[in-house]
């Protein structure tokens, strides 16, 4: 009888263990060489996570590898072609970067919804796009 007890409770572990994968969340890597603003927080230049903050949710929590600035971003599913290789996308307006999308190479693209500082930015000009790689 405990023997039992014990194959099932090894059973129940190793199931919930296998359902683990499914919480997974993806993250990406990435070095800003200059601030920028993400939403309508801005953001020094470094290293930053940019993590999906839940299972099947819009909103990504974008963080300084330093631990001194997070922002949480709404965001949708891009229909942006990849070029092949992940990379964080920028729109460069009078100087300033605003965060607009992460393009993946397996088609989990995403883009960020625009807030306010973004769209008072393109009322005074046209986008000028750049990217950096994601690590």
């Amino acid at each position: 009888m405990k023997k039992s007890a014990v194959f099932v409770a090894l059973i129940g572990m190793t199931m919930l263990m296998g359902g683990l994968s499914s919480f997974a969340q993806n993250a990406y890597n990435f070095h800003a060489p200059s601030g920028f603003y993400a939403g309508n927080a801005k953001m020094p230049a470094g290293n930053y996570t940019l993590r999906q903050t839940g299972d099947g949710t819009q909103l990504f929590e974008l963080s300084n590898n330093a631990g001194t600035h997070s922002v949480i971003l709404e965001t949708r599913s891009s229909s942006k072609t990849s070029k092949g290789r992940p990379e964080v996308l920028f729109n460069t307006y009078g100087g300033m970067d605003y965060l607009d999308a992460v393009e993946t190479s397996t088609g989990n693209s995403i883009d960020i919804i625009p807030q306010a500082a973004e769209k008072l930015a393109a009322k005074k000009g046209s986008p000028q796009p750049h990217s950096v790689p994601t690590a």
